[in-house]
């Protein structure tokens, strides 16, 4: 009987020491569980192999988002930038050159020309000044009495249609004019549109080559701490190798744990407030970005109890702008 009711008294006591645990850690709202902040370093690397060719930092050192970490240079990638601006410049000077012999062709045909329509306009002039004289002479003649022969006005007269004739010669040459100006100009935009589109292509991938060189430059993400600077000025690195570590000036990440049934309801997305465990003026909006399984709770959130306490794990993010420390407990709500 005394083994029974000492079995109860155990049973009773386990029950009461969760209680106390939960009621320590999970107090508040409906939903309060407590969780620790992260930090997480990030490390800068290359894309492509370089020279490193200038430092700016050095372990230790605090920076800010967007301060300049380190320079390098690419051989390989300046020889290519250097041939493909060589290429475009050629073939600029080709279209300039094309377009001004396009426009010399133009003028030429156009005063080859003129040249001929001013003779037509100078043999025209001429006819009509020895039919205008032609007809004052025989104004004269009436005028004094005397009747030459004359022709019927039914009859054509012959200078009349040399001079319309000749108007006509005129305008055709113009029209045919037009029509081999008009023919060269489409024949040399063809080829000028071709070249067009190769210095389009080209200047392309050369914004490419420049925007790879731009990148060779690296910059910090985040404000922060340097935490080890891996490299030196003039040595070479291969792609994708670590040049700089740098650790966060604030956590970014809440890990909580959730207890019972408490924050089920929780899903990805959804609005929390995070609280410090020991400064309550010390809040930070946060973002439920997942879940992770059930875990015992790390050390520094368990009791000196002989029950250890387990929870589902929710990561939360939070602004980079806090007040945090790393590390950290948390209530969250």
């Amino acid at each position: 009987m005394k083994r029974v009711n000492g079995f109860y008294i155990f049973v009773i006591a386990l029950f009461a020491g969760m209680l106390f645990i939960n009621f320590q850690y999970f107090r508040g709202s409906s939903f309060s569980n407590i969780g620790i902040t992260y930090t997480k370093e990030y490390k800068i690397s290359s894309e492509r192999s370089g020279i490193i060719k200038n430092l700016h930092v050095v372990s230790g050192q605090e920076v800010k988002a967007g301060d300049l970490l380190v320079e390098m240079e690419n051989a390989g990638l300046e020889i290519e930038i250097a041939q493909l601006s060589s290429k475009i410049d050629a073939l600029n000077k080709e279209k300039q050159e094309k377009t001004s012999l396009m426009q010399s062709k133009i003028a030429f045909l156009k005063a080859e020309s003129g040249i001929k329509i001013e003779e037509l306009e100078a043999e025209i002039n001429q006819i009509e000044t020895e039919q205008n004289l032609n007809r004052r002479l025989t104004e004269q003649f009436i005028s004094t009495g005397k009747s030459p022969v004359t022709t019927s006005r039914e009859t054509a007269d012959p200078t009349t249609i040399k001079i319309g004739s000749l108007q006509e010669k005129k305008k055709l040459y113009s029209q045919a004019t037009s029509i081999r100006i008009e023919d060269f100009v489409k024949d040399h935009q063809t080829g000028l549109l071709v070249l067009e589109n190769e210095i389009s292509l080209k200047e392309r991938e050369l914004a490419l080559m420049q925007s790879e060189k731009a990148k060779l430059n690296k910059y910090a993400t985040y404000n922060g701490v340097v935490k080890s600077v891996y490299v030196r000025p003039g040595e070479e690195v291969e792609a994708y190798t670590a040049i700089i570590a740098i650790n966060p000036r604030h956590p970014g990440t809440v890990v909580g744990y959730v207890v019972g049934p408490k924050g089920r309801d929780l899903a990805v997305g959804s609005t929390v407030m995070v609280n410090s465990y020991d400064h309550a003026n010390l809040v930070s909006e946060g973002e439920v970005i997942g879940f992770g399984s059930i875990v015992e709770l790390p050390e520094i959130l368990q009791k000196s109890t002989a029950v250890k306490a387990f929870g589902k794990e929710v990561f939360i993010k939070i602004p980079e702008e806090n007040a945090f420390a790393n590390g950290e407990k948390v209530l969250i709500r």
